[in-house]
């Protein structure tokens, strides 16, 4: 059975996490609380503990049964940037520098533990938990939200499958932002449009941004690959996950409501002794892969392009348990490899209910499983097979789950619309915008933008013949200006105050499309969300809303802390 085109866009409706009845959620009432975090994400982990320290009651809600998001689900080559190391500070700080201790003591170090950003997903894990622990804050998982109710722009309690929770502060660190979406709060998703530029127009200036909406497209490693099932034959339609040809075709600059690909970030091992082969997945249909298999084939009269690299490239973490092997961290290249995007997938994902949501996993699991498997199994990927066959899902990471990482990796989705849109000008800081004066955070990582889209469009083959080609709409990566760190505003993490006064949002916060790409970084999101639980503190000591919390007094807790706010 193929994978393509299995999910369509359901309304916002979140049912109960699997495993756990409905008379047990009802039986087991949630502690009270004066701030309420939604979402263990590392910015939910995050915000709890600062909320905590800062002396409030903490409650953090998590509808999954594992904390950590993305950093204990497979993310364990952390995205810095070059001047990272530097200004990763506060509570991320303390969280890789004890993950490092763990790993020292355990004696799987590369180069001696040189960096704290590199690690296994368990000890991850293990040392959210133990700052939630240490900082007294309830955990509660297997809690889904249904609803949030509102009087005026105060929200008064969530609606959840556990019963009811009121509190005085809210946090959504989720990475859909449900809660900010059930409490009514205008958000976004997609590409805000490229405008035009006025030179003499400050504010316009301001918000133009250069590489906003739709990108250039490209031949995937720029070889040429036919699109259609019959090789030239546009009647028999397009091959599993390309589009057929748009029309009209997208120009770069044009907004849409399109979000970069998803996909899993894996654990995987070259270690025999821990390793869990790259099996063939039920419904397996080497259809699905076809244009991978393509490209292969292409690469393969093409001398200067190293498919194997492009397509599998696992990075070093720590060494297994026999030193001569080690764990990896298994991203998908910007090319083409275990990213996909289609409408059916990713567009629309964070719009679904929870058991679409799901559906659309499970499609992105025996998706990437099925190529693992083609790929040391199929005669057309004979360059990949050898090494390939080497690796496995790692046994005693994920063991729940086979090897296979709990956390879905949704690299953008909504966005919320605040008192404050980071855009382009602010993380390039190329002096359209006035600085921002109330910097809660520095971003350290370039735009960083996987594809769109694939899809059919006319191309100039190397024959002379135009016809079409299978391109991908191009990934945007664009380095910082001197590697420079960028302030985020603290009105980037507040709704508008007629729309929610006791709200705050660190991970789908207020930002266009591209300078999302670059502050959707963990170590980003975890600072971010450090903010977010002292700003919800001081509001609950004050008895004010949000938006009025003072800035002094809540830069000087950040430095009390150990933020960094000054590149």
């Amino acid at each position: 059975m193929a994978l393509q085109g299995v999910v369509g866009v359901a309304v916002l409706v979140l049912s109960a996490v699997p495993g756990v009845t409905r008379a047990q959620e009802r039986s087991a009432s949630l502690p009270v609380a004066e701030v309420v975090v939604f979402g263990a994400t590392p910015a939910g982990v995050t915000a709890a503990v600062a909320a905590a320290r800062g002396g409030r009651r903490v409650l953090l809600l998590e509808p999954g049964a594992f904390v950590g998001g993305m950093v204990s689900g497979g993310l364990s080559n952390t995205d810095t940037g070059p001047r990272g190391p530097q200004i990763i500070s506060g509570l991320a700080l303390e969280f890789f520098r004890r993950v490092r201790v763990i790993e020292e003591a355990r004696g799987v170090c590369i180069d001696a533990c040189a960096s704290s950003f590199f690690f296994e997903p368990h000890v991850a894990e293990r040392v959210f938990e133990e700052m939630l622990r240490d900082a007294g804050v309830a955990l509660e998982r297997a809690v889904d939200l249904l609803g949030v109710d509102k009087e005026g722009a105060t929200i008064t309690r969530l609606r959840t499958s556990r019963g009811d929770v009121r509190g005085a502060v809210f946090v959504d660190a989720s990475y859909e932002g449900d809660l900010m979406a059930l409490a009514q709060v205008p958000y976004r998703i997609g590409r805000e449009p490229r405008r035009p530029v006025n030179p003499t127009e400050p504010a316009g200036l301001a918000l133009q941004e250069d590489h906003a909406g739709a990108q250039a497209v490209q031949l995937p490693l720029g070889l040429h690959i036919d699109p259609y099932r019959v090789p030239g034959d546009v009647s028999s339609g397009p091959i599993a996950f390309v589009e057929p040809r748009p029309n009209p075709l997208p120009q770069a600059g044009d907004g849409d409501v399109r979000v970069m690909a998803y996909t899993y970030r894996l654990c995987v091992t070259d270690d025999p002794t821990n390793r869990i082969p790259f099996g063939r997945p039920e419904g397996y249909t080497p259809a699905d892969f076809e244009v991978h298999a393509r490209l292969a084939a292409a690469a393969a009269t093409a001398p200067k392009v190293d498919i194997l690299r492009a397509m599998f490239n696992p990075a070093r973490m720590v060494r297994s348990r026999d030193p001569q092997y080690y764990k990896y961290d298994l991203n998908s290249s910007l090319t083409l490899s275990t990213d996909l995007t289609a409408d059916a997938l990713n567009h629309g994902y964070v719009e679904l209910s929870r058991a679409r949501r799901e559906e659309v996993q499970r499609t992105y699991r025996r998706y990437i499983q099925g190529l693992l498997y083609a790929w040391q199994t199929e005669p057309r990927f004979a360059a990949l097979q050898d090494r390939v066959s080497r690796f496995g899902y790692c046994a005693d990471e994920f063991t729940a789950t086979g090897g296979w990482p709990h956390q879905f990796y949704v690299r953008v989705g909504r966005r919320m619309t605040g008192d404050y849109v980071m855009n382009e000008n602010d993380v390039m800081q190329n002096g359209r915008r006035e600085p921002i004066p109330d910097t809660v955070a520095l971003g350290t990582y370039s735009l960083a933008a996987h594809s769109h889209r694939y899809f059919a469009a006319p191309s100039q083959w190397p024959n002379g013949e135009r016809k079409d080609a299978m391109v991908l709409e191009a990934p945007l990566i664009m380095r910082l200006p001197d590697d420079a760190p960028y302030p985020i505003s603290y009105r980037a993490l507040t709704p508008r105050t007629e729309d929610a006064r006791n709200l705050l949002n660190p991970v789908t916060l207020s930002a266009t499309n591209v300078a999302y790409s670059s502050i959707r970084m963990e170590p980003t999101f975890m600072m971010l969300g450090e903010a977010a639980g002292a700003a919800a503190a001081l509001a609950v000591e004050a008895n004010t809303s949000v938006q009025a919390v003072g800035y002094p007094s809540l830069r000087r807790r950040l430095i009390d802390a150990g933020l960094r706010l000054v590149p």
